[in-house]
């Protein structure tokens, strides 16, 4: 009877936070579970339920709920932990939790001192209003199976953006139920766009009669990992997104119907913050005067702005889009990404330069749905017009080189702040032939097959980003341990490195390295294996060789050149004992070319490998899969020398 009485409350409870929840799924026994969900899988989510209600353009109330079948500790790291973000713009109203044992019994609530209260500003550099609850029933405190539920209530007056939805779960988790529903006043207009083969939204009106659009899958068994060329995120998941059309937050009124629209209201909201004091103003004119061409006097200003500034993160105000004025920037001294663009467009206006504040989803391979007007950006970047050309300026970093974009923010959409509204362009991206790697070393071959191994290797464009962050940031022992993990070498001791920035307009890193390598060559008898292809990058080879679906070489990691040469000083007591190994490959997917000549007791070899990055059909797997053995067959040619005894 107890028993009876629980579950009753339990309903009446989801009834109040879930006016259309589905009561079906109360019953949390592993038996329930389809047997196809729980092969591969680490965790069931048994439901998956998000409701945003809006109340007005100013206000809206988010509900989730959360419950999930643990099968193992990776489930249990996966979803062991409930994390909530609130600031002074939304207010947490409600977070319960419960425990039930494998048969479906509760067995725990979730208890105020188990969600604790953490703030994102602690740091130096770190200065938000936005504070996160985290709750938690502890790790490995159950036996498994068990199924946790969390359900939590947020209040939101920034009505700048909408959440978005996507069934799919985590690597690992099986899927029952997950759901989405916008709850609407009668009338009411927003926006949202389906992507991916995402269910087909259900409208219908709800019992106080609000517009109800809802979307909803079901059974989606765990996904396998190990899949090398999954296409990201945003261009494979089933998704939903929703934007306002028209929208308040706090004294502003805005809509994002358009790109254009978007960009008149991040205008507005930050209209007459970029004014310099007086005194500053003066600095940069003198600063620019001698300078020939307004891409110098920009590059001039973007030099000044590294030095007098430094980047320190700020989530205060309107969602943290409201920019700090320039004044204070320049009293200062530091500033977040919208501060620090504003106060360089402030510094080139002063002396005539037409600029626009740029926003731009940034990050390794980052980028937005074009086609859908919404709040999609995390950062901010400023773009100078000199001339005939166009110069991007990233202005959080003291050390980067003006209209290199990397990548952190190349080669994507960004929009323009016009005067007259958004418009979105493009950032420029980095072809192969700007990604070089340009490698020679000079090996002494020993008798023994050991080697010393001289390397003077020059990184450009993408490929010497890594390089250069480590160069930066790290210790002298940070970079010798960095080194030693990414040279493709199975036994060395490396005696000597340095690592030279270069100077000119793009960057670059040159790297110098002294190397004693053992077993550089393979002693077999009376013969030396020695291999062309000594240092230079591998290929791993995927573990199927079909697939169903488009695959994707990221630009970041794919789009390159890569030349290397190695001379080898061969001992005066060996002479070539075979053909000298050639070797042309091209494909849609690049280009491979090894060229082998001895002569006066030294083999040079020299390989060039093109790599074309992005997105290729499925058909074209098997073609990839082709050109990879390709490679991979040259780069295990071998030429022998035979001791010559007489």
């Amino acid at each position: 009877m107890q028993k009876v009485k629980l579950s009753i409350r339990y309903i009446i409870g989801m009834c109040l936070i879930f006016p259309l929840a589905v009561l079906g799924q109360s019953d949390f026994s592993i038996t329930k579970i389809n047997p196809v969900l729980l092969k591969d899988a680490d965790a069931v989510v048994r439901v998956d339920e998000t409701v945003w209600e809006i109340k007005s353009q100013a206000e809206a109330v988010l509900k989730s709920r959360l419950v999930v079948t643990v099968l193992n500790e990776k489930g249990e790291e996966g979803h062991g932990e409930l994390r909530v973000h609130y600031d002074k713009f939304t207010r947490i109203t409600d977070i319960s939790g419960n425990i039930y044992d494998a048969s479906g019994k509760p067995v725990k609530k979730l208890r105020n001192s188990e969600i604790e209260d953490y703030g994102y500003g602690g740091g130096a550099d770190n200065i938000s209003d936005a504070r996160m609850k985290l709750a938690s029933f502890g790790k490995k405190s159950y036996t498994y199976p068990y199924t946790i539920e969390y359900v939590y209530e947020v209040r939101d007056r920034n009505m700048m953006s909408y959440p978005s939805w996507t069934p799919d779960q985590k690597e690992g988790s099986a899927v029952e139920l997950s759901v989405y529903r916008i709850l609407a006043p009668s009338g009411f207009k927003f926006r949202y766009k389906e992507y991916n083969g995402v269910p087909a939204v259900a409208k219908s009106k709800a019992p106080d009669g609000s517009d109800l659009y809802e979307w909803s899958k079901k059974d989606q068994p765990a996904q396998k990992s190990g899949d090398l060329y999954q296409l990201p995120s945003i261009e494979r998941s089933p998704m939903v997104m929703a934007a306002p059309s028209d929208f308040e937050v706090q004294d502003y009124k805005g809509n994002f119907n358009s790109w254009e629209d978007f960009g008149k209201f991040y205008g507005a909201l930050n209209a007459g913050r970029d004014v310099l004091p007086a005194p500053m103003a003066g600095e940069i004119k003198t600063l620019t005067k001698s300078a020939r061409s307004e891409r110098e006097k920009a590059e001039l200003i973007y030099k000044w702005m590294q030095s007098k500034s430094r980047y320190v993160s700020i989530q205060l105000g309107i969602g943290g889009w409201q920019t700090i004025d320039a004044t204070t920037v320049a009293n200062t001294g530091y500033g977040d990404c919208k501060a620090l663009t504003n106060f360089t467009l402030a510094a080139l206006r002063s002396v005539g330069i037409n600029c626009y504040a740029a926003l731009i989803r940034a990050g390794d391979e980052e980028v937005i749905k074009s086609d859908f007007p919404s709040n999609q950006f995390n950062h901010a970047i400023a773009c100078a017009l000199v001339g005939k050309d166009t110069l991007w300026l990233e202005c959080t970093s003291q050390l980067a080189r003006p209209n290199f974009m990397g990548t952190f923010t190349g080669g994507r959409h960004a929009l323009l702040i016009t005067p007259e509204g958004g418009k979105l362009v493009k950032t420029p991206d980095y072809k192969p032939s700007q990604n070089i790697r340009d490698s020679h070393a000079i090996v002494k071959l020993e008798a023994s097959g050991d080697g010393q191994v001289e390397v003077k290797a020059l990184y450009t464009g993408l490929q010497q980003e890594t390089r250069a962050s480590v160069m930066q940031t790290g210790t002298k022992d940070e970079q010798k341990k960095w080194l030693l993990n990414h040279i493709n070498l199975p036994s060395l001791d490396l005696q000597r490195f340095e690592w030279i920035a270069g100077q000119e307009k793009d960057p670059s890193v040159t790297e110098k390295l002294s190397l004693n390598v053992r077993n550089c060559a393979t002693k077999t008898g009376t013969r030396l294996f020695v291999k062309p292809s000594l240092l230079s990058r591998p290929f791993e080879l995927p573990s199927v060789t079909e697939r169903t679906t488009d695959f994707y070489l990221p630009v970041s990691e794919y789009n390159f050149t890569d030349l290397d040469t190695v001379s080898y000083e061969v001992p005066g007591n060996y002479k070539l004992e075979t053909i000298l190994p050639a070797f042309q490959i091209s494909s849609a997917f690049g280009s491979y070319e090894l060229k082998t000549i001895y002569e006066n007791n030294k083999l040079i070899c020299a390989r060039k490998v093109v790599m074309n990055g992005g997105r290729y059909g499925s058909k074209e797997f098997a073609a990839w899969v082709d050109f990879l053995k390709k490679i991979r067959k040259a780069d295990r040619a071998q030429v022998v020398f035979v001791e010559n005894k007489l």
